[in-house]
């Protein structure tokens, strides 16, 4: 009987062992401080952000998402315990085809079962993009559509690290090149500026409205047109009407406003030229002389913000 014991007594003692070594192996790996920040960033590099955001310990998924498949080969390089017990895991990982990195905190929580040891993180794993648009309220930041006037002054939101991010507009009026940025270090604000340009449809019809007013100015048979960059004035007696043409029309361009809402519309270069008989007041003899007249035009476009351009003129 004895030795039936010593094998039950063997057998139990193999299985306590094993189930020891077990929760040792999960403590070092699956529930060691490398083995939390692994699962987030693993989370991260499938792009389950949903899973990243638990791991994270957050109770939503941020608005603004990394872009997917730009975050790969993530390793753990190294960890350290600090004086108060938290512990430091630095992570690299290649981020838009660059080697990063981004040190982690995590702290001890509470254990699952006595046994197996829980860490979560000292700060959810954020960054904050600042959002700088002039000249629009409206932003694409990883393909959605953000309003600069709701995210607050300055305008910022909250995004996962690491994560690459780039910010865009585009829209009948205005436009703007991808700006790229990466987050790579947790709790850093990064500024994101978007640099608009008009487009080549606002310029056009900001030049034909132009090239109308000019029209209209030039029908005007005197020699101050009224409201008209152009005119003459003639010391001699004008016989008849005057004759205004337009030899070349200004060349048209936009510049952000001082308002940073508004498009400074600036067109030099512009030849007016107008035709007249005169009567001179010595002799009274007539003739018909012409003059050429440079001028320039100025003036705003409005509206471009809520897709309804307004010219106005000086």
């Amino acid at each position: 009987m004895w030795p039936i014991v010593r094998r039950f007594g063997l057998i139990a003692l193999a299985i306590v062992a094993l189930w020891l070594g077990s929760v040792l192996a999960l403590n070092l790996t699956v529930y060691s401080p490398a083995g939390q920040v692994t699962s987030y960033l693993r989370a991260l590099e499938a792009g389950d952000y949903v899973a990243a955001a638990r791991h994270a310990g957050m109770a939503e998924v941020p608005a603004i998402l990394p872009l997917e498949d730009e975050l790969q080969d993530v390793q753990i390089a190294g960890s350290a315990a600090l004086p108060n017990g938290k512990i430091v895991v630095q992570a690299e990982y290649l981020l838009g085809g660059e080697r990063e990195s981004t040190f982690f905190v995590v702290e001890a929580g509470d254990p699952i079962l006595f046994f197996f040891r829980t860490w979560e993180f000292e700060r959810p794993p954020l960054g904050r993009l600042e959002l700088v648009v002039p000249g629009d309220d409206r932003v694409d930041v990883n393909g959605r559509q953000l309003l600069v006037s709701r995210l607050g002054v300055p305008a910022q939101t909250s995004v996962l690290v690491p994560g690459l991010y780039v910010a865009s507009l585009n829209t009948p009026w205005l436009v703007a090149p991808e700006t790229f940025t990466t987050l790579t270090e947790v709790g850093a604000r990064v500024q994101l500026r978007v640099p608009l340009e008009p487009t080549t449809q606002l310029v056009d019809r900001t030049t034909t409205a132009v090239e109308d007013f000019l029209n209209d100015c030039v029908a005007q048979d005197v020699l101050q047109p009224v409201g008209c960059p152009f005119g003459v004035t003639i010391a001699d007696r004008v016989v008849g009407t005057p004759q205004w043409a337009i030899l070349d029309y200004p060349d048209v361009s936009l510049r952000l406003g001082a308002d940073r809402a508004t498009w400074s519309l600036v067109a030099n270069s512009g030849v007016a030229e107008v035709t007249l008989q005169v009567q001179s007041l010595f002799d009274g003899s007539l003739e018909e002389t012409t003059e050429v007249v440079p001028f320039r035009v100025l003036g705003v476009v409005r509206g471009t913000a809520l897709d309804e351009p307004v010219l106005n003129l000086y």
